[in-house]
Parts: structure tokens; sequence; C-alpha cells
């Protein structure tokens, strides 16, 4: 008698997670065209210090990617910060984007901004010319 409850119970069970998967939808997430012309828009996220002891701060984070016309591959990125939720910004900058790896490379004089850009993610890290890691970046492409 316990081993048949044993035996329907896993039956049941088996069943209604099949129904449940069965139910889930699946969609696929929005891709960023590995062409240049997914990354032009705003990429908003949060950018967050590795180096604890520094005047290195936590931030929200949107950055505003643009083509550069006449340089096919080079994109112009503004920094902004949130403060007080309106936009800060820090600078701009140029880039350079290697479709084949789906890398954002952005060279600036105090550094460099690296990112890999997977479906509406962009993730990356902002290293100093002697090569400290600075922060880390977790961005997604705005609506």
């Amino acid at each position: 008698m316990k081993s048949a409850r044993l035996l329907l119970f896993a039956v049941i069970f088996a069943g209604l997670n099949s129904f449940a998967a069965a139910q889930v939808e699946t969609r696929p997430a929005r891709q960023v065209p590995a062409d240049e012309s997914g990354l032009v828009g705003d990429w908003r996220g949060e950018s967050v210090c590795v180096v604890r002891d520094s005047a290195c701060r936590d931030e929200d984070s949107l950055y505003h990617l643009a083509k550069l016309a006449g340089k096919p591959g080079w994109f112009s990125m503004k920094l902004d910060k949130i403060v007080d939720g309106k936009p800060v910004t820090m600078g701009t900058t140029e880039c350079s984007y290697d479709s084949a790896k789906r890398a954002l490379t952005c060279e600036f004089p105090r550094g460099v901004f690296r990112f890999t850009i997977q479906a509406n993610k962009m993730a990356g890290t902002m290293s100093l010319t002697d090569g400290t890691l600075w922060r880390k970046l977790a961005l997604n492409k705005s609506s």
C-alpha cells in the first residue's frame, strides 16, 4: 500500500512537472544584432568599484552610444552617472567594435573600458593605465 502511494505520487508529480514545463512560454532574448547598428542607443545599469579603499564610488550609469560618421566600427560613448535621479555627464570617449568577438573597447586618458555584448546586455570592466581593475559594469539596452 505504501509503495503504491509513492508510485502514485511520483506519477502525479511527474505529470504536473511536465504540464508546468509545457505552459512556460519560451521567447528568445531580444538580441542586439552582431552588426554595429544594434549598439546605437542608451545602455543603463550599474558600475561597481573594485578598489574599495579609494575615491571610487558605485554608480548608476547611463551610457549613450552613437556611430562615428566616416569611421566604420567606431562609436562615440557619452558616459553619464545618475545623481538624484538626473544624469550628470562624466565625459565622452571613442570606442572600437569587433563584431566577430562582439567586443567594444574604449580607450581614454585614465584607462580603458572593455565590454562584451550578449543579447541586450553589455558587461565589462574599466582598468586604469597601470592595469589596475577599477570598475565592473553591467548594462542593459534601454528600449
